[in-house]
């Protein structure tokens, strides 16, 4: 698992393709084929759109996630989520839509268009 530690700043996008777990702060978009873990502390201004998602801190903009988004009681979302399955313990602040949808087929996941 990669890790991007809470002493780490960025501004701009990020793009991966591994298992990430995020504790620093990002002002931009994260995109990612794979899982994001986001840290307590860690702290997103901008659009998630990964694999699957696990927020414990604090995301400003839409998650679009193409398996689950877990939003654990430490955790604040202002924005809108999609999902193909999506849970919120109590506790956890969320300030947005969500909508529950199908994954994307696995032929579906590998075709650019």
């Amino acid at each position: 698992m990669n890790h991007l530690f809470a002493n780490i700043e960025i501004q701009g996008s990020l793009t991966f393709s591994k298992e990430l777990q995020m504790d620093g702060r990002i002002v931009g978009d994260v995109h990612s084929t794979g899982p994001l873990v986001i840290g307590e502390q860690a702290v997103i201004k901008g659009t998630v759109n990964t694999r699957s998602v696990v927020v414990r801190g604090s995301v400003e903009g839409n998650i679009t996630v193409e398996e689950r988004c877990d939003v654990k009681s430490t955790a604040t979302v202002l924005g809108n989520i999609t999902a193909a399955t999506f849970s919120i313990e109590e506790g956890a602040t969320f300030c947005g839509h969500s909508r529950v949808r199908m994954p994307a087929a696995p032929a579906e996941r590998t075709l650019k268009r």
